[in-house]
């Protein structure tokens, strides 16, 4: 009787593991899922995920592989690529109305900044961005989520090891230079209130990471671009600077 009982618990104790480990599985493959099915809907580019890894009981996971695509009308494979995002959670409030973050750490980004008379492609990234967040979705997207979805607050964010590629064309000449980024530290998103929406967290982070990457690609323009436009009069070097970028 004693091994009967025995065999029996090890049986449950297989099939508990077994259900943790399809659950923690399906629940991965979920979170996947709603990047590449939410991503698009905010950004209007493609937008791959390569995996995802959650440890509920630890209150950690990570985001591996992030890929932001261009959007319309520019041509290179993509906007941002990040190679991983760790993410820290209070997993006290994770029942909660707002969930705490404790701490976001973005790794080994690359930024592509591609300009043209016509704009750049990271001006009309946060174009979109910014329109889905100020009223543009659908009504029943905005009845979903104002009903169901919870906010966040975000104690402190680390954006490390970014590099910037810079690719610009204009009157016939283009540019070509990658650089590295310094680090982007930002710390209590959403804390002066009961929290934010994950777009607006998007946005919070983005917004500064691209202004820096513009700012160092009008830098790198001025260097190394500037001596090639000067060629076609100093007229058209201010308006080729404001339509890259504008």
């Amino acid at each position: 009787m004693k091994k009967i009982l025995l065999i029996l618990t090890a049986v449950v104790l297989v099939a508990v593991a077994g259900a943790f480990g399809y659950l923690y599985l399906s629940l991965n493959s979920l979170v996947k899922k709603a990047v590449e099915t939410v991503g698009p809907k905010i950004t209007r580019t493609d937008v791959k995920l390569a995996s995802a890894v959650l440890l509920p009981l630890s209150g950690s996971g990570s985001l591996n592989g992030l890929v932001i695509g261009n959007p319309e009308g520019f041509g290179k494979s993509y906007a941002i690529k990040v190679g991983s995002i760790s993410i820290s959670v209070d997993r006290n409030s994770l029942f909660s109305d707002t969930i705490i973050i404790n701490e976001i750490l973005i790794k080994k980004t690359s930024i592509t900044l591609e300009g043209t008379l016509q704009g750049n492609n990271l001006g009309k990234l946060m174009q979109n961005i910014k329109s889905y967040d100020t009223g543009s979705k659908p009504s029943s997207e905005k009845k979903q989520t104002s009903s169901a979805s919870r906010k966040f607050i975000v104690k402190r964010v680390l954006v490390s090891g970014t590099e910037l590629n810079v690719a610009a064309s204009a009157l016939g000449q283009s540019v070509s230079q990658s650089l590295p980024l310094g680090d982007l530290h930002l710390e209590n998103l959403g804390s002066d209130g009961s929290g934010i929406s994950p777009a607006a967290i998007s946005q919070q982070i983005l917004t500064p990471l691209i202004n820096s990457a513009i700012r160092q690609g009008l830098t790198i323009l001025s260097k190394q671009g500037l001596k090639q436009l000067e060629q076609q009069g100093a007229g058209q070097i201010q308006n080729a600077l404001k339509g890259l970028f504008k």
